[in-house]
């Protein structure tokens, strides 16, 4: 369990801790950490002990995992003579503690940060007394900026660390290499380590960044760059986001602690505010931030991390504000009351286990999203996901395949593609229990090692065979810059968007599809011979979620059908036809098993050849290739004949844009491309212009925050499965 020892400080700093102390004092009650203090320090300190450290503050910092510091600096109440220099109390926990990297997370609206990671001792910071002159006749001064390729480096390594734990992004070095030495080095050296880790790299000097920052240019994700040059950087990037507060600052340790358990310092990086202080009136989100940095630090409080990011996001989003927050027309709110907001949120979140995400993007269209309106309940995302993988393991699965499955669920659920969530289990648990799908053995790859596979998945759960086949393709890609890998006898392997966005994520593009059981008729017969056979792409985007296109090659995907059917809906004619070949509007008519699925476009006046091209397109790519079985070979999840497993065949190819070049470059015209099709003049004011991926993008968002929505058809059938195999799944009614 970490401990934290709170430390307030001057100025605004008591102000801006008390919401984020209260929340730390109701966490330790629950027993998810423990809290110690507050403790004095810098000014007020100085004052009252005569020490800017006192004894009792360093024991207790040293027997704390981790420093939570409201602010040291100028204080009102304490008179410039008694401590002319507050912020000597901050230098000398860093030094105590050798934390001498530091990370502030700013931020930047639709539930997006920039990162800044820099270095705090060394540098422009200094290294040692040799580097701070100042002569005695105040004639000349000089401060020496010093850096080591260890110090550079291991700032980068960092840096690369968090880009990659957020799933990929823009990573910018900065510096001046065309005037310091200094610049040069770390130029030569940031270009290393990112080769190093297969990470593209951007590089920017200074002046150019911090135009590109405040002029409203693309933002990374992550900057690396020396001391000062991230200290300006960060503020200015604060500032675009709307106030000095939005900044959460980390102090860290790389490597075991060197003194006691202290790892980390955190603190909001907006200093003592001494004018402000007593009022009432600042931002108390840069204590929040700081907490949310704290709690992130740690395995054991990521999630609750996540969760108050969320809580922090929305309010930031929603209100209230401060004065320097608040719009025009506006009544700014206390700091108290934008505290108690965030306190209000991040109890919220608990109650509908949202433990990640940020602001919800505008909603836009997306086939294969699906919002059920009015559910009879939400469950929280981690807790169906931790569920899910629970009830796998119940009916044999390896608890590492169960956590792919529950993983790709998952996503789907999160993504509003509710047909292909947590839905599909009780299928999938009947498939194990009739043997339909295997649990024992592991997926085989075969390969000359070029960037070519085949993998063998031995009907095992699709979603694990194509994780593998992912990791396969991923692998080649770095290193040939293409991976393409087929997949053979393996089963339902769920949305295929969730591949494609995990290795966009990963800044690659991917294309993933499979065939599926026969249940779309070919243009000209009502005999359903080709399955839905979905194509998705995944493409990263510069300061986006990346885009993903997820689509059946049918009208729709069958999983619609079986929404209709549990919900008691009819759907539009054009999807289906009943046996007699026949349009219909009956659900049960056409699905499972009985009429069949039309292709892309319905009839052939609206091009239903193209949809139906496309679907053989899928076959030829995927069963051909890889020397699975086609057509009416292929077996049903929902629906069989005879006593066989599916025999499904996938295919994964995956492309390291950087072969092309700027990889960077290659998002930011993405984002370009994405950006200017939105903003096309929509024909009804109502409708505008949406691009793949953007609505699925909201739902993820709005269902972290609030829960993934179930019907009540599959809330029961959920319950009843959990209550069958011995794990219960706790639905709360809406």
């Amino acid at each position: 369990m970490i401990r934290v020892a709170l430390l307030p400080g001057d100025g605004v700093g008591e102000e801006v801790l008390d919401g984020p102390s209260r929340l730390l004092r109701q966490l330790a009650d629950q027993g998810a950490l423990e809290v110690t203090g507050p403790w004095p320090v810098g000014a007020r300190a100085a004052a009252a002990t005569g020490e800017l450290l006192p004894e009792e503050t360093l024991a207790a910092c040293d027997a704390a995992d981790a420093i939570l510091l409201g602010a040291v600096g100028e204080d009102p109440g304490v008179p410039a003579e008694v401590c002319p220099r507050p912020e000597v109390a901050l230098h000398r926990l860093r030094e105590r503690y050798d934390l001498r990297i530091s990370v502030r997370d700013i931020p930047m609206g639709e539930g997006r940060d920039l990162t800044v990671v820099r270095n705090l001792i060394g540098g422009s910071y200094g290294t040692g007394p040799g580097d701070r002159t100042f002569s005695e006749d105040g004639g000349e001064a000089a401060d020496v900026l010093r850096l080591t390729p260890g110090r550079v480096a291991e700032v980068v390594e960092l840096g690369i660390d968090r880009l990659q734990q957020r799933g990929g992004g823009r990573l910018m070095s900065v510096d001046k290499a065309n005037l310091y030495a200094t610049g040069r080095l770390w130029r030569t050296v940031a270009t290393e380590v990112a080769g190093r880790r297969g990470v593209p790299v951007e590089h920017r000097l200074v002046d150019r960044a911090a135009f590109e920052l405040g002029s409203g240019g693309a933002v990374p994700d992550v900057i690396v760059t020396e001391g000062l040059l991230g200290d300006i950087l960060s503020d200015l990037a604060a500032g675009r986001a709307g106030s000095p507060a939005l900044c959460g600052s980390a102090s860290v340790h790389p490597g075991e602690p060197l003194r006691g358990r202290c790892q980390g310092l955190f603190e909001p990086a907006h200093g003592s505010a001494p004018r402000r202080a007593g009022r009432n009136q600042v931002d108390p989100l840069g204590g929040y931030l700081a907490l949310v940095a704290l709690l992130q630090h740690f395995d054991e409080t990521r999630a609750l991390g996540d969760r108050l990011r969320t809580a922090t996001q929305a309010v930031l989003r929603q209100g209230p504000w401060t004065y320097e927050l608040a719009p025009e027309g506006v009544r700014p709110a206390s700091t108290s009351a934008v505290a108690a907001a965030v306190l209000d949120a991040f109890d919220a979140a608990g109650a509908s286990g949202a433990t990640g995400g940020g602001a919800s993007r505008e909603p836009a269209g997306v086939e294969a999203v699906e919002v059920i309106a009015e559910p009879a309940a939400r469950v929280p995302a981690e807790d169906l996901k931790t569920w899910t993988a629970g009830v796998l393991e119940a009916v044999g699965v390896r608890p590492d395949h169960a956590r792919d499955v529950a993983h790709v669920l998952g996503y789907a659920d999160l993504s509003g593609i509710d047909s292909h969530g947590v839905a599909r289990l009780p299928a999938y648990v009947g498939a194990l229990s009739g043997g339909f799908f295997a649990t024992e053995g592991e997926p085989t790859v075969h390969s000359d090692g070029g960037p070519v596979a085949l993998v063998d998945g031995h009907d095992l759960l699709g979603h694990p065979v194509t994780t593998v086949a992912l990791r396969e393709a991923i692998a080649r890609a770095r290193e040939f810059g293409v991976g393409w890998v087929n997949v053979r006898r393996s089963t339902h392997h769920g949305s295929s968007g969730s591949y494609a966005y995990d290795a966009a994520r990963q800044g690659l593009v991917c294309l993933a599809s499979t065939n599926t059981g026969p249940v779309v008729a070919p243009t000209g017969t009502a005999r359903p011979y080709l399955g839905t056979n979905p194509l998705a792409l995944g493409m990263p985007v510069a300061g986006e979620e990346p885009m993903v296109f997820d689509m059946a090659t049918s009208v729709v995907a069958g999983g619609k059908f079986e929404i209709a059917l549990r919900t008691g809906t009819s759907v539009p004619v054009g999807w289906g036809l009943t046996p007699e070949g026949r349009d219909t509007s009956d659900p049960a008519a056409v699905y499972p098993g009985k009429g069949a699925l039309l292709p892309l476009g319905s009839d052939r006046q609206r091009s239903s050849y193209k949809g139906y091209g496309l679907g053989l397109l899928v076959e030829l790519l995927t069963a051909v290739l890889s020397g699975g079985p086609f057509g009416p070979g292929v077996g049903n999840l929902t629906f069989r004949a005879g006593a066989r497993s599916p025999d499904v065949s996938h295919l994964v190819v995956v492309l390291d844009p950087a072969r092309l070049g700027d990889a960077a470059g290659i998002q930011e015209r993405t984002q370009v491309l994405l950006a200017e099709l939105r903003n096309l003049p929509a024909v009804e004011d109502d409708q505008p212009v949406r691009t793949p991926g953007q609505r699925a993008a909201a739902e993820r968002a709005a269902r972290r925050l609030h829960g993934v929505p179930l019907d009540g058809e599959t809330s029961a059938a959920l319950r009843r499965l959990g209550e069958r195999v011995g794990r219960p799944l706790a639905v709360p009614p809406r």
